[in-house]
């Protein structure tokens, strides 16, 4: 069985200069095959405000990892914001073209709530459109939920009870909620994985000797729960420590091989599929 690291801001230099404390691709394979993991998804999505990346950076990073297409997915994005619908477009298609697992909506970083296509919110139509593409393309999307400490953040918009509208409005969609609402709103995520067939819990950024304190239902939702780190964010030493924390917990192996294996698995691919 080989693991899934389904959640990691692995930014290489090559492709994101500003990166800091990032192995090299070598070292980071290397690490990898010490604890069996196939393979990472990396998001690379775009934000003006936080890193200066643009609509071209998950692009970049596909071209980057194409000798190591079997090891990586690359996770896009479009700040639906800041664009022309005409634009969204463009982009949205172009990262499909180049290769992208899925996309990534983070509404605290990009100051949107994941239900602002509908008119009685902002009536957004690029967002409006990455779903319906996403959802005809059996593309995941990975909404980001709970806080962020970074201090361009705006935290109101990390209520994971807006991805609810998106289940509702896009039954094909399947939505990833990042961090399970962590800390304010665990609750609240854990419902919606409960009750919408669509979501999908993700467990990244919650340190894994914790988890069982935020989610002690874990096993009872294990069947539609992904395995991620969220390392390259703060606070994550490293892949292989958060991945042995976690298959250290006391759940079943069946429920570990579910959230690290099969279901990252049935949700994304690698750059080369």
């Amino acid at each position: 069985m080989g693991y899934v690291d389904a959640h990691t801001h692995i930014w290489f230099k090559e492709v994101y200069p500003l990166s800091q404390n990032i192995p090299s691709v070598q070292e980071i394979i290397k690490e990898m095959d010490t604890v069996n993991m196939d393979f990472v998804v990396i998001i690379a999505y775009p934000s003006r405000e936080l890193w200066g990346t643009k609509e071209d950076f998950p692009i970049n990073m596909i071209n980057f990892l194409k000798p190591y297409s079997d090891r990586f997915s690359i996770i896009g994005g479009v700040e639906v914001n800041k664009l022309s619908l005409t634009e969204v477009k463009y982009w949205v298609e172009k990262q499909y073209e180049a290769g992208v697992s899925g996309f990534k909506i983070h509404p605290v970083h990009q100051w949107i709530k994941p239900n602002d296509y509908r008119e009685e919110e902002r009536g957004i139509k690029g967002l409006e459109f990455l779903y319906e593409f996403a959802q005809d393309h059996n593309l995941p999307v990975i909404i980001h939920t709970g806080t962020s400490m970074f201090d361009k953040a705006r935290n109101k918009y990390g209520d994971p009870i807006f991805v609810d509208d998106v289940a509702v409005d896009f039954p094909k969609l399947k939505i990833v909620m990042a961090h399970m609402g962590r800390p304010n709103w665990v609750p609240t995520a854990f419902q919606l994985v409960r009750i919408r067939k669509n979501i999908y819990a993700e467990i990244s950024s919650i340190p894994p000797k914790k988890l069982l304190e935020y989610l002690p239902r874990l096993e009872e939702i294990s069947y539609k729960t992904i395995y991620g780190s969220d390392y390259g964010g703060p606070g994550v030493k490293s892949l292989s420590e958060n991945l042995r924390n976690f298959l250290s917990l006391n759940i079943s192996s069946e429920a570990k091989e579910k959230i690290t294996n099969k279901n990252p698995k049935e949700l994304y691919k690698t750059i080369h599929y």
